[in-house]
Order: structure tokens, then C-alpha cells, then sequence
């Protein structure tokens, strides 16, 4: 045997081992199920080390910069997995199994850049080839009437629990700012439609009325970006498997007939990914009907998620760096982005003076972070605080202390309030426990986002909150049942087809069936998609196309809001599950034929 054959072997029995006792570990925990995208990745690695991937060397970066990449990945998979089990995993041990498995995820990011190269050698087109159109309204149909089928099963709508304050603020308390004004305006002009139509339920008319609504805007949305990948010559049968996708994916249906901010908002972060890209891919001015459509889709995004803006602006102040040398393009963008600002303030200025809302905009909102960090530390460390500690979370937190709850901000935040002294106080006290508690602070901030970088966390989907169990938190609390049907007294929960609702439910509640099958689980997870996206931009790197990380760079930043945010949700990360793989089948997917 030559020596590479046995540095792959015994790599390969290093990594069948570890596996070994990670699995009988998992079992004696009874948490094999949780690990359904393991066996997975493990036959994958062994795969590419049969493959003889250990040995690639011309794969865009260095031996040095892949092992560090292969290495950091593995060991975030393993911390996750101890995490996750805070008793029977000991530090050494949990080193050796990181040492095991980082050889296999090295052959495997060596396969993966590999392949990557391979696909990304025809996606170069130039403008004067054929580009063949997709059908609009076809592919509009069809995922149409694929979301009727989520609608039939929860008609009117599926309620979340962020319907409650909006109807609350539309029924008795007045409108605010906490949720995006637009769509609270939205929601309340479909009741009253649904008031001035001849039907005997009103509420249930209306609130079918805004379900029908947003299922139109997603479906449009997704046709958009179905015509867009195949002018840009994405595989026609992969731009076909992207309509039953959204037309027939759960996930998707069910997020399109559920009352909630995120649907709308995610589908126009899809439909803005694919602009930027022609922007970043365009040689020639844009045409005055794209200029007119991007400014509009913009405008909308930054109306549908109150804290966008913070990502909006560091994509302008990329786009201003990329469009720099292109004289004519600059200009127009730059007269885009002015446009969009001001269009954003005036109907949002002009929205909330019309509907007499108020500002309800706290500064706990953006404390989620250091709130989190304070309370880790007083849960585990509360005796060793001192007399001006004690005070000073007095001051701020009343007579409680913050209470901690590792993957959600809220209960540790939720007494924090706008006034000036307060809030420097709570300053100077997280800078003095993070002097002393350094560990703790980040442990706190990993914990919290967990579900961004762990690819088997489960987190998310049960202690969230103790009322809004499973992948998507449909559900609202049982004991605000009456306030709802005082909020929408003829809204009642649609129970006549239970079979589809069950099979539903394997989707969307505590009991997914998702979770026992690997490749299923594997696409259900979001920090999949996180990991997918910065595979784009290392692949950008590496390819040297830099002008192909702006359309990443809103994505990112959206993703940098999240990390600093309350906890993670599929919804809040829905936007990267639509985008990302769009821009991976624009890279990687092209054909000439």
C-alpha cells in the first residue's frame, strides 16, 4: 500500500470510530433521532476520502486556510452536540472526537470547492446568446393552487401568535410601530373588507381575504424568480423542481396562509437577491422599467421588517464601492438608493401620521445580547457578585434579577425600560461582569444562536416558547383563546379536514417527521442555510468573482441583525432559506443547452 492509502485509511477508521462513540453516546442520552443529518455527512466524508479529496491541492486556498475551515466547522458541530448535553461529554474527549472528524470534513470541503469550480466553468454568458423565457403566469398557476391546498386545510388562516397584538392594536389599543406598520394596515384593511362583503362570518371572510392576498404576492414572487433564473440559463428541470418546491413544499404553503410579517417579507428579500445579482452581473445602464421595479422592491422591504434599513445600508455602501468605476451605473444607482430612502421615509413617515400610530420602539429591543450575557452570569455566579453588582441589576431589572433562558432573550430583557439613567447603568454594569465573566458572555451569545451554526440543534423548535412549540410556531397560547375570539369573534380554527392537518403537523409542530430523514433534515435546518451562504462567498473568493458577493451582502448583514436579535426562529431566518439556494443555482447551475 502506497502512503496515501494509508493515511486515508486510517483517517477513515478515525473518523468510523469517533462516529462510533458519538452514536452510542447519543443513544445512552436518547437523542439518536436528533442526528439524522449525521449519518448523512459521515457517508459523504467517506466518500470523498475513498475519492482520494484528502489530497486535493489546487482547490482556491491554501492547505493551511481549508484545514483551519475544515477544523472550525467540525469543532462548532461537536460544541453544539455537547451543548446540547451538558452532562457525560468531557472537554478531552470531546477534542478527540473534533481530531477524528476534521480530516473528513477537510476531504469534503476539498470535494465540494472541486465541484464547485467544475459548475462554475460555464455559468459566463454573454449578452448577445438566446435566453430562453420562462412562463409568468404558468409557473403563478400552478404554485397558486398549490398553496390552496394549505389554505383548504387552515382556512381562513393559520393564526400565529403575532397575530394577537396586531389585532389588538387594530380592535381596541391603536396602532404602533413594534410590528411593521404595513402589514398591520394591511391586515386591518382585509377585515374590514371582509365586513362590507355579504357573508355571514365577517372575520372569517376577511381574514380569507388577506390569506388569498398574500398567497397572490408569494406565488408572484416565486414566478418572478423562476422567469429570472431561466433567463439567466439556470437549468431548466432545476427551475422546474424550484416551482413544485414553492408551489408544494410545506413549509412554503404553510408560511404563505399564515398571518405573520416574515412570509411577505421573505419572499421580497428572494425577489431583491435576484436584482442585486443582475446589478452585480451588468456591464450595460439598466433599462427605466428594471430602475422602476428595484426601487419598488426595496422601498417594500424596508417597509416589511422594521430593523432592515441597518442591512439595506451597508449593502448601499457596497454597491457604492462596486459601482464606483462604472460612470453611468454609479450615477443611476446612486440616484436608486437616494430615491429609495426618501420614498421609505415618506410613506413611512406619512403611514404613521395617517394611521395616528405611535412609537413603540424600545430599547430592549436592541439589549438582547447584553441582557442575555447579564443573566447567564447572575444564574450561575449570583453569590459571587458584589453589593454594587446587586444594586445596579436592581436598578435595572426592579426586584427580580433577569431571568435566563439560554436560546431566547426575552424573559431576560423584557423589565428593561427607555429611561436614560437606567440604561447607563445597565451599561456599565455588562462592561464590568464582561471583565470578569469573559466566558460566560460569549457561552451566552452562542447559546442564544445556536440554531445559526449547529447543524443538529433542536433548540428552536421546543423551548422557544412554552406555547409555540415545532418548526414554524403557528400556535398561540390556550389560555389567550378567549382574548382571541374577543380580538376576531368569528374566527374559529378550522377542523373539518384533519387528515391534511395531521400530515401538516409532521411539518410544522413538536412531532416532525422531518427530523428521522436525513436529506429532508438536512434542508429544514437553517443553519444549513447559513453554511450555504458562506460556501457562496468562499467560492466567490476563490473563483475570483467579487463582484458576485453583493447580492450576499444584504444576506449577511440581515444575518448579522439576527445574531444581535432575541432568539432564533425558522421564519426569522426564512429570507435566507429562499435566497440562498437562488444564488447558488445562479452560480453553479448555468447551461448553454
Amino acid at each position: 500500500m502506497n502512503k496515501r492509502n494509508v493515511i486515508t485509511a486510517a483517517c477513515a477508521l478515525a473518523a468510523l470510530l469517533g462516529a462510533g462513540r458519538i452514536f452510542l453516546f447519543l443513544r445512552g442520552a436518547g437523542t439518536v433521532y436528533t442526528m439524522g443529518i449525521f449519518p448523512m455527512a459521515l457517508l459523504f466524508g467517506l466518500y470523498c476520502l475513498w475519492k482520494k479529496a484528502l489530497f486535493y491541492e489546487k482547490v482556491f486556498f491554501s492547505v493551511p486556510a481549508r484545514i483551519l475551515l475544515a477544523a472550525g466547522f467540525a469543532a462548532l458541530q461537536i460544541l453544539g452536540l455537547c451543548w446540547s448535553h451538558q452532562e457525560g461529554v468531557l472537554f478531552p474527549e470531546a477534542a478527540l472526537w473534533v481530531l477524528c472528524l476534521t480530516p473528513l470534513c477537510y476531504a469534503g470541503a476539498n470535494m465540494a470547492f472541486t465541484w464547485a469550480a467544475r459548475a462554475a466553468r460555464t455559468d459566463m454568458l454573454t449578452e448577445e446568446q438566446e435566453r430562453p423565457e420562462g412562463s409568468f403566469l404558468g409557473a403563478f398557476a400552478v404554485i397558486f393552487l398549490g398553496f390552496c391546498i394549505p389554505f383548504a386545510t387552515y382556512y381562513p388562516a393559520i393564526m400565529a401568535y403575532d397575530v394577537i397584538p396586531q389585532l389588538d392594536q387594530i380592535r381596541s389599543s391603536g396602532l404602533t410601530t413594534h410590528h411593521p406598520l404595513i402589514h398591520t394596515l394591511w391586515l386591518a384593511a382585509c377585515l374590514k373588507a371582509g365586513e362590507m362583503l355579504p357573508f355571514a362570518n365577517a372575520d372569517r371572510a376577511g381574514l380569507a381575504i388577506y390569506s388569498l392576498m398574500q398567497m397572490a404576492v408569494m406565488a408572484g414572487c416565486f414566478a418572478f424568480v423562476y422567469t429570472f433564473l431561466r433567463r439567466r440559463r439556470v437549468n431548466r428541470w432545476l427551475c422546474y423542481f424550484f416551482v413544485l418546491c414553492a408551489a408544494f413544499f410545506p413549509t412554503h404553503g404553510m408560511l404563505a396562509v399564515s398571518i405573520t410579517k416574515d412570509t411577505v417579507y421573505a419572499a421580497l428579500v428572494m425577489v431583491f437577491t435576484a436584482f442585486v445579482y443582475e446589478l452585480a452581473v451588468r456591464e450595460t445602464s439598466p433599462e427605466r422599467g428594471w430602475i422602476v421595479c428595484y426601487v419598488l422592491v426595496s422601498v417594500l422591504l424596508l417597509l416589511f421588517r422594521n430593523n432592515s434599513i441597518y442591512a439595506w445600508i451597508l449593502y448601499g455602501i457596497a454597491a457604492f464601492f462596486f459601482t464606483r468605476r462604472k460612470k453611468l451605473l454609479f450615477r443611476q444607482i446612486c440616484v436608486c438608493h437616494g430615491a429609495i430612502l426618501l420614498l421609505y421615509l415618506a410613506l413611512n413617515g406619512g403611514m404613521i401620521y395617517a394611521a395616528a400610530a405611535t412609537n413603540d420602539t424600545y430599547a430592549r429591543e436592541m439589549l438582547s445580547v447584553p441582557a442575555q450575557q447579564i443573566a447567564r452570569v447572575v444564574q450561575y455566579h449570583e453569590e459571587e457578585l458584589t453589593e454594587k453588582d446587586m444594586e445596579a441589576l436592581t436598578a435595572v431589572w426592579q426586584e427580580e434579577l433577569p431571568e435566563y433562558v439560554a436560546v431566547i432573550a426575552d424573559r431576560s430583557k423584557r423589565d428593561i425600560t427607555n429611561e436614560k439613567e437606567k440604561l447607563r447603568i445597565l451599561a456599565r454594569e455588562w462592561v464590568s461582569l464582561g471583565i470578569r465573566y469573559p466566558g460566560e458572555y460569549l457561552k451566552a451569545f452562542m447559546l442564544k444562536n445556536k440554531g445559526i451554526w449547529d447543524l443538529t440543534d433542536m433548540s428552536y423548535l421546543n423551548d422557544v416558547y412554552s406555547y409555540a412549540k415545532g418548526y414554524l410556531q403557528i400556535t398561540y397560547p390556550s389560555d389567550q383563546q378567549a382574548y382571541m375570539e374577543t380580538l376576531a369573534p368569528g374566527y374559529e380554527r378550522h377542523q373539518k379536514l384533519q387528515l391534511l392537518q395531521a400530515l401538516y403537523r409532521y411539518f410544522a409542530a413538536g412531532d416532525e417527521l422531518w427530523r428521522y430523514c436525513p436529506p429532508m433534515a438536512l434542508v429544514m435546518q437553517p443553519a444549513f442555510y447559513c453554511f450555504l451562504l458562506l460556501f457562496y462567498c468562499l467560492c466567490c473568493i476563490g473563483l475570483k468573482k467579487a463582484a458576485l458577493l453583493l447580492p450576499a451582502v444584504y444576506l449577511l448583514a440581515l444575518l448579522g441583525t439576527l445574531l444581535l436579535g432575541p432568539c432564533v426562529l425558522t421564519r426569522y431566518l426564512y429570507p435566507l432559506m429562499l435566497s440562498v439556494p437562488v444564488l447558488v443555482g445562479l452560480m453553479f447551475c448555468r447551461r448553454y443547452t
